[in-house]
């Protein structure tokens, strides 16, 4: 019985073993094929970034003399769209500035006759203030009822001292912008 139970048991073994050989094949195997294909991809990575940095190449209008006709009405195409696509974007860009340049102009225009209009109100009040300060009032009484003629005549007389000037001046209008070097113009 004994020599039946060691018996079953070096079986068993040989099939452990065989078991071991054919998963230690299998995972040699895996590797290699593992290997295989990392190198393969790695292979198509390096012909791809070959092939872009040609047609960068390409594109900066180096290393022509190896391309057809075809290839060179191809390449010529593609930068023709490119450019286009370049072009409309600019341009987007420029309208964009153009009207926020006009919206600032527009502003700046408002506030400039919201001052000149401060200007034109607090102006006869300060003549008058100046004018009282060189002559000397004979009564309380009389000075504040000349002050309030004063005023009204000499609002009245502004306005249509300030209303003539604008008529004469015509509308406002500004100086054209100034170009502002780019950071390509400076030089340190």
């Amino acid at each position: 019985m004994c020599i039946l139970h060691v018996n079953v048991m070096f079986d068993s073994m040989k099939e452990i073993l065989a078991m071991y050989e054919q998963f230690s094949t299998d995972v040699q195997i895996k590797q290699l094929i593992h290997h295989d294909l990392e190198s393969h991809q790695a292979k198509n990575h390096k012909d791809e970034l070959y092939q872009c940095n040609q047609k960068i190449r390409h594109m900066l209008g180096e290393d022509l003399s190896a391309l057809s006709l075809t290839q060179l009405e191809e390449l010529e195409q593609q930068i023709d769209v490119g450019l286009h696509r370049i072009r409309l974007k600019k341009d987007e860009v420029l309208l964009q500035q153009i009207d926020y340049l006009r919206k600032k102009e527009s502003i700046l225009l408002e506030e400039n006759q919201m001052l000149h209009n401060k200007n034109a109100m607090t102006k006869p009040m300060l003549d008058n203030m100046e004018d009282m300060e060189t002559r000397e009032p004979s009564s309380v009484e009389n000075v504040d009822e000349q002050h309030s003629r004063e005023l009204d005549h000499e609002t009245c007389k502004d306005n249509n001292y300030y209303l003539q000037t604008l008529l004469q001046l015509g509308p406002y209008q500004p100086d054209p912008p100034t170009e502002m070097p780019t950071a390509s113009h400076q030089h340190f």
